[in-house]
C-alpha cells in the first residue's frame, strides 16, 4: 500500500522552529507584519516543497501576497493558475454575511483543510478583521480553541497573526491559551500557556454559568 505523501514530507519550519508535533501558531506582532525574513523563508520553503499557500487577508491587502511571491522570484501568475497560491478576503471567510459566525467558519475551515489533505497547505491568516469588534471577541476565542480539534486531523500549517497594538490584554491572554505554538519577538516556541481545547472550553462554560 502506498503511504500518504504527507507522511514522507519534511516538517515545515517557521522562524527557525520545526512545525511537527504542533502546526497551529499564534504570531504576535506589534503594529507590523511578521518579520519579512521569517515570512520569506516560510513562503520560499513552501513553494520549493510543492506546498499550497493560502492567505486570508483584508481585501485592501489582497495584492500583497502575490507581490511577495514576485519579489521572491516566483512566477506568481502560474502559482495562482495552478491553485498553488490562493488569496481569500475576510468577507469571503471570517465575515461572510457581514459578521463573524464561528460555526460557519469552522465548517469552512474543515472544507479548506480536512477535505484537501494534499498538497500540504500553509495558511496565513491575518486576524485584524476582529480588531474593534467587541461583539465577536468571545466567539473568536472559542473558535480558536475549537479549531484545534480540526487541526489535530490534518498535516497542514496554520499561522494566525494578531497585532497586539489592536487588542486589549485580556483578549491577548485568552488567544494565547488557544494556540500550542507562539511566535513572539521574532522567535517561535512551544506555548507554556496553552490549554487543551476541551479543558479551555469547559472552563469558559463554567465561568459563564456563574
Amino acid at each position: 500500500m502506498v503511504e500518504d505523501d504527507r507522511a514522507a514530507s519534511a516538517p515545515a519550519t517557521f522562524a527557525s522552529g520545526v512545525l511537527d508535533r504542533y502546526r497551529h501558531v499564534c504570531a504576535f506582532v506589534n503594529g507590523h507584519d511578521v518579520d519579512d525574513r521569517v515570512l520569506d523563508a516560510f513562503v520560499r520553503q513552501g513553494v520549493d516543497e510543492g506546498d499550497r499557500l493560502l492567505y486570508l487577508v483584508d481585501a485592501a491587502e489582497a495584492a500583497a501576497p502575490v507581490n511577495r511571491l514576485r519579489h521572491l522570484g516566483f512566477d506568481a501568475a502560474a502559482l495562482l493558475e495552478q491553485h498553488r497560491c490562493d488569496v481569500r478576503t475576510w468577507t469571503d471567510t471570517y465575515l461572510r454575511g457581514g459578521r463573524f459566525d464561528q460555526s460557519a467558519m469552522l465548517d469552512l475551515l474543515d472544507r479548506m483543510l480536512i477535505a484537501q489533505p494534499s498538497p500540504r497547505i500553509r495558511m496565513l491568516a491575518d486576524m485584524g478583521w476582529a480588531a474593534g469588534r467587541d461583539d465577536a471577541a468571545d466567539q473568536l476565542i472559542e473558535f480558536e480553541a475549537r479549531a484545534n480539534f480540526i487541526h489535530a486531523r490534518h498535516e497542514h500549517v496554520v499561522i494566525c497573526s494578531y497585532d497586539t497594538s489592536q487588542f486589549d490584554g485580556t483578549f491577548i491572554l485568552d488567544i494565547l491559551r488557544t494556540h500550542p505554538l507562539v511566535y513572539l519577538g521574532g522567535m517561535l516556541q512551544e506555548n507554556p500557556f496553552f490549554v487543551a481545547p476541551s479543558q479551555f472550553l469547559a472552563e469558559r462554560s463554567a465561568g459563564a454559568a456563574r
